[in-house]
């Protein structure tokens, strides 16, 4: 069956605030329904400073029964290592894999297998039912140094050994400042999407005054309930949530709510 083809967005002004490296996908999308973007990038992805313990996981993967990856750049950045230190990257394929949703099994299949599971619901809370029996299971999840604690504790719960390593930290650029937002607000913005707790999170750090107050009369539209969330307990009125965590649920709830 076919969908209707969304409604335009011309004349309508969306801030992004992914991190530069993802931004593409979310901004064609939006520019092809005639949107005009800004970007002001609150989030960016760096090597762990200690990468010992991620080197470990990697020349021990055969121990584990499942690898579970809950973000693209927990893929990217796991592989790139496995690469640097002379590890393949098919040694991946030898190991049961688990992605949190499309764009992370997209990375996974890229690089080395499609993920032998994936969640219909795209949360961190969902990925445990479909992982089977995991009592006396070793499971390695290799994450962002401030990745939520609610899938190790889950899995815990359910008898699972958990390795947690940081595959990537998440920090704020240094040119993200409270002038360069102010600015942009300033030449006019309809809509601002965030696609993670931590974009909101940091741009309310140099959101002087308050977020939410900066944002007034601007719509805020959020990729999921998680970031919806911590934008609430900022103060950030909410007003698009995608029912699913996709650029393209995304795109949509936008389009419907515009």
């Amino acid at each position: 069956m076919q969908t209707a083809p969304l409604k335009s967005l011309a004349g309508v002004r969306i801030l992004i605030t992914r991190a530069k490296s993802e931004n593409e996908p979310l901004a064609h999308k939006l520019m092809e329904l005639g949107a005009s973007i800004a970007e002001l990038p609150t989030i960016e992805f760096l090597p762990p400073e200690n990468m010992e313990p991620l080197d470990r996981s990697i020349r021990m993967l055969s121990k584990y029964d499942w690898v579970v990856f809950t973000s693209r750049n927990g893929v990217q950045f796991f592989i790139r290592r496995m690469a640097a230190i002379g590890d393949p990257p098919n040694r991946l394929q030898r190991v049961k894999v688990a992605a949190i949703g499309p764009a992370t099994a997209a990375a996974l299949e890229k690089l080395t297998k499609k993920p032998d599971y994936m969640p219909n619901e795209f949360l961190s809370e969902k990925m445990v039912d479909g992982l089977g029996n995991v009592k006396g299971k070793r499971i390695l999840l290799p994450r962002a140094d401030i990745a939520s604690r609610s899938l190790p504790e889950h899995l815990r719960s359910q008898g699972a050994s958990v390795d947690e390593v940081v595959a990537y930290r998440t920090v704020a650029p240094e040119d993200l400042t409270f002038e360069r937002l102010s600015h942009i607000l300033g030449e006019g913005v309809d809509v601002v999407a965030f696609t993670s707790p931590s974009t909101v999170r940091n741009l309310a750090r140099v959101g002087v005054g308050g977020l939410g107050a900066l944002l007034k009369g601007v719509k805020v539209a959020c990729i999921g309930p998680v970031t919806a969330d911590a934008a609430k307990t900022l103060g950030v009125h909410v007003d698009i949530v995608a029912s699913n965590h996709t650029v393209d649920d995304l795109v949509e709830a936008i389009v419907n709510e515009i």
